[in-house]
C-alpha cells in the first residue's frame, strides 16, 4: 500500500506539471481575450485545446491505475521538456541572425561614424515621445539629413545607407518635384537590413520612375498619413503608394491612435508643419539621438530588452511557428484605418494624384507544418474593404507570394523581405495596371 500510494503521488505530480502549463496557457489567452480568443480558430488553439489537454492529464492522474498514470505523467513531462529544449535550441540558433536588427557589430567597427543618425531598432515615433511632441506641426517625421545610418548588422558586418537632404532613404542624385511615386511605409519599405539597390523600393526604380521613399521603421498608417500631409504637397507625386505590412501595421495603428498629435492628421484643417525643421528642434533631436548611442544602442542588451523573450520562450513560439500553430493576434475592426485612407485620397486630390495600397504578407502566413493562412483573411478583408470605400486601388502581394515555389525563401531570418523577396515585390507592384502613370 505504501508503494501504491507513492506511485499515485508521483504520477499525480508528473501529470499535473504539464496540465498546469496548459491551464496557464488558456488563462493567459482568456486574460488577453481580444488578441487570442476572440474568434473560433484562436479559441480552439489557445483556450479549448490547452484546457482539453489539461483535463485529459488530470483525468489520467486520478482515473488510471498508478502504473499507467505514472507512464502517462513521465511521457507528458518528457514531451514538454523536449519541446522546451528544442525551443531553446532554435532561439540560440536564430539569435546571431536576428540580433542584427539591433545593429550589433564586430568589436573593431567604429560606431561613432553613425552617431548622427537614429540607432537601429529606434524609431522616429520614439524620438517624438522623448521630445514631448504635442502638435503635428512640431513633430519630427524624418531622420537626420545627410547622416550615414546604420540600418542593421549582418553577422557582425554593418549594413548602412546615406540619408538624403530631407531625412529619408533615397539615392543620389535626389529627385525633383513633382515625382512619379511617393512611398509610405515601415521598415519593409525602408529596406531594413538590405543594401542600397536591393530593397524593393530601389528595385522599383529600375524602370526609370522618379521615386521618393519616405518609409521608416516602426511607422504605422496614421503616422504615414502625417508624412503624406507634410511632404506630399511639396513633391506632388502622381501616385502615392501606401505599403501596408500585415505583420504589425494594424497593431501600430492602435498605438498611434492614442497619440493626440498624430490624431490631428485626420482633421481637414490640419497643420502638418514645414518640411524642414527649425534649428532648435533639430538640435533637441540630435541631443536625444546622441544619448541613445551613449546608452545601450547596438548591444545585445538592447535587442533582448525590446522583445518579450521570456514570455515567448515559455509560449514555445519558435516551436509553434515551425508546426504552424503560432497564431498572430486577432485584428479587430478599426474604423480609423478607413478614415486614414479617405484622408489620404483627399490630400492627394489636391494635386490630382492617386493613392494605391500595397498589402505585404507576413512570413508567418507561409511557414509551418499545418496551414494557417486563413488567419490573415479577416485583416486582408478589412484592408480591402477600407480601400474600396475610399476609392483606392489595392495590390495584394499575398497570392503572388503564396504561388512562389518557396515563399519562405522570400524572407530573411529577421522576417523582413530579402533581396529575392524584394525583387518579386517590386516586379509585381510595377507590373500592376494601377501603377500606370497618368
Amino acid at each position: 500500500m505504501h508503494i501504491f500510494g507513492r506511485h499515485r503521488r508521483i504520477a499525480t505530480i508528473l501529470c499535473l506539471i504539464p496540465a498546469g502549463y496548459f491551464l496557464l496557457t488558456a488563462i493567459f489567452a482568456l486574460v488577453h481575450f481580444d488578441d487570442f480568443a476572440s474568434d473560433l480558430p484562436r479559441l480552439l488553439r489557445y483556450v479549448l485545446g490547452p484546457l482539453a489537454i489539461a483535463a485529459l492529464l488530470v483525468g489520467c492522474a486520478w482515473l488510471l491505475s498508478p502504473d499507467n498514470a505514472l507512464t502517462m505523467g513521465i511521457t507528458a513531462c518528457s514531451i514538454l521538456a523536449g519541446m522546451f529544449m528544442f525551443e531553446g535550441y532554435m532561439r540560440w540558433h536564430n539569435l546571431p541572425q536576428r540580433m542584427g536588427l539591433a545593429g550589433i557589430v564586430d568589436g573593431g567597427t567604429d560606431l561613432e561614424r553613425y552617431g548622427g543618425a537614429m540607432p537601429p531598432a529606434y524609431t522616429i515615433k520614439a524620438l517624438n515621445a522623448k521630445l514631448g511632441t504635442e502638435t503635428l506641426a512640431d513633430a519630427v517625421l524624418a531622420g537626420t539629413p545627410g547622416a550615414e545610418m546604420l540600418l542593421c548588422s549582418r553577422m557582425g558586418v554593418p549594413v548602412t545607407t546615406r540619408i538624403d537632404s530631407y531625412g529619408f532613404r533615397n539615392p543620389q542624385p535626389e529627385t525633383d518635384a513633382p515625382v512619379d511615386l511617393m512611398i509610405l511605409g515601415d521598415s519593409f519599405a525602408e529596406g531594413i537590413c538590405l543594401d542600397d539597390g536591393q530593397h524593393f523600393v530601389d528595385q522599383m526604380r529600375a524602370g526609370g520612375a522618379s521615386i521618393l521613399n519616405t518609409a521608416s521603421r516602426g511607422a504605422g498608417p496614421l503616422y504615414e498619413l502625417a508624412v503624406l500631409g507634410r511632404y506630399g504637397p511639396h513633391f506632388r507625386p502622381r501616385i502615392t503608394v501606401l505599403a501596408f505590412f500585415e505583420g504589425n501595421d494594424w497593431e501600430n495603428l492602435s498605438v498611434e491612435t492614442e497619440q493626440p498629435w498624430l490624431h490631428e492628421a485626420l482633421a481637414p484643417e490640419a497643420d502638418f508643419g514645414p518640411i524642414e525643421l527649425d534649428a532648435a528642434r533639430r538640435a533637441d533631436a540630435a541631443r536625444i539621438i546622441a544619448g541613445w548611442w551613449q546608452g545601450t544602442a547596438a548591444t545585445l542588451e538592447e535587442y533582448l530588452s525590446r522583445r518579450a523573450y521570456l514570455r515567448n520562450f515559455l509560449a514555445l513560439q519558435e516551436t509553434a511557428s515551425i508546426l504552424g500553430l503560432h497564431y498572430p493576434k486577432a485584428a479587430s475592426d478599426n474604423p480609423v484605418f478607413e478614415q486614414i485612407l479617405h484622408r489620404m485620397k483627399q490630400i492627394a486630390d489636391g494635386w490630382q494624384g492617386q493613392v494605391v495600397v500595397v498589402y505585404i504578407p507576413a512570413l508567418d502566413q507561409f511557414g509551418g507544418v499545418f496551414p494557417h493562412g486563413f488567419l490573415s483573411a479577416p485583416l486582408r478583408e478589412n484592408v480591402a474593404r477600407a480601400a474600396e470605400s475610399a476609392g483606392l486601388g489595392l495590390i495584394d502581394l499575398t497570392p503572388t507570394f503564396r504561388d512562389y515555389p518557396s515563399p519562405l525563401g522570400l524572407y530573411a531570418p529577421d522576417a523582413h523581405l530579402n533581396a529575392e523577396g524584394a525583387a518579386l515585390a517590386a516586379g509585381t507592384i510595377m507590373a500592376d495596371p494601377l501603377m500606370t502613370l497618368p
